[in-house]
């Protein structure tokens, strides 16, 4: 995984989620694609169609830790799930990644409630 991460915010962030993730499957190199941090305009977080993660910490910021992390592994399932490779935005790709992240054990009830 090529990381493009500035702050140790997100790098702590990105560290504890794949820990989580890590006690329901294998995580290893190249097990996600890249994973960006800078400003985006209107998103909090997206994934490009190339399978790239972008991640605004300074809106992540807004959210606490909880909601934070959940953002991470909403868009690390898109990733596992192949939801990059199709194009446009699709309902059910948000419930997918909703139901893989929440199996994962993060909150997704609590990050729906704040956006």
């Amino acid at each position: 995984m090529e990381l493009d991460i500035e702050t140790d915010y997100l790098r702590g962030l990105l560290e504890n989620v794949l820990l989580m993730i890590s006690r329901f499957m294998d995580v290893y190199e190249g097990f996600f694609g890249a994973v960006h941090e800078g400003r985006i305009f209107n998103e909090i977080a997206v994934i490009s169609e190339t399978g790239e993660l972008y991640f605004d910490s300074y809106k992540m910021r807004r959210f606490d830790v909880e909601v934070a992390m959940a953002i991470v592994a909403h868009e690390l399932a898109h990733y596992y799930l192949g939801h990059h490779k199709k194009s446009g935005w699709d309902a059910n790709n948000e419930k997918e990644a909703d139901q893989l992240a929440e199996k994962w054990g993060f909150n997704i009830e609590k990050l729906r409630r704040c956006l």
